[in-house]
């Protein structure tokens, strides 16, 4: 089985529960704070990993982790995506799991990147006039890259609104390398 499609259908069950308990938000936050944990912790990870150590270990572990800092429902989620032996791929459900939420909250996670800091009132132009024709609310993560000159780069899902000087002197550079005195028959 595909990892992406199993981690789809785990995280899938588990937002189901959770807005069925009313407790969305809360799972949210859970999955963001067991994946963000599992990545930065390398040995935690190696240690879900191992297949020598055994599936009980492994949860008292994530419980001795996780107990006091997330709700019941997202710690029996755990347990059981360990005695299933999914535990290594706990990472992959939890952004499975973001991308539903995002979904289902009509999120859009975008990245701008400008040439330098963006002034508040720009960059909120920018967006305002972006999320009124997808009609979704913005997720905005903001890069600056000095080798686009000037103006900006908006990338969502996998699209690419390129609005820099750069882009438009390469395109002004391939116009003039044209010879126009040529007839193109």
């Amino acid at each position: 089985m595909r990892i992406k499609l199993l981690a789809k259908r785990y995280a899938m069950a588990l937002f189901e529960l959770a807005v069925e308990y009313n407790i969305l938000e809360q799972v949210e936050k859970d999955m963001k704070l067991v994946g963000n944990t599992l990545q930065k912790e390398k040995l935690l990870k190696k240690i879900m990993a191992n297949p020598v150590l055994d599936a009980y270990k492994k949860i008292n572990i994530l419980n001795k982790l996780f107990e006091k800092r997330v709700n019941k429902l997202t710690l029996k989620f755990l347990q059981l995506i360990t005695r299933k032996g999914r535990e290594e791929y706990i990472v992959f459900i939890c952004q499975a799991f973001d991308e539903i939420y995002k979904d289902y909250k009509n999120i859009m996670p975008v990245t701008l990147t400008t040439a330098y800091k963006a002034d508040k009132k720009i960059k909120d132009e920018i967006l305002d006039k972006f999320a009124s024709v997808i009609r979704k609310k913005l997720e905005v993560t903001e890069v600056v890259d000095e080798s686009l000159v000037g103006g900006f780069r908006l990338d969502f899902e996998d699209y690419q609104y390129d609005n820099s000087i750069k882009v438009q002197l390469k395109r002004l550079r391939k116009v003039f390398s044209e010879n126009l005195y040529i007839g193109k028959y």
